[in-house]
């Protein structure tokens, strides 16, 4: 028993796939955090755009171009 717990604690064989984990992870987490900054911007300058077409219900035909 005490022989199969020593060579558990120096087994090394997923040691390399775990950090490549928590590396992913973490870069993952700090892509989410860094995005939802400017995609909460974006979002609110769509939705101010939407807001002024839906508002503006009787437009103005477009002028011809000045020659």
């Amino acid at each position: 028993m005490r022989s199969q717990t020593k060579d558990l604690i120096s087994d090394e064989a997923g040691t390399v796939a775990l950090e490549y984990g928590l590396i992913a992870s973490l870069f993952a987490i700090a892509l989410i955090t860094g995005l939802s900054s400017p995609g909460n911007k974006l979002s609110t300058s769509f939705w101010a755009v939407a807001d002024a077409i839906v508002s503006n219900e009787d437009p103005e035909p477009p002028q011809p171009a000045a020659r």
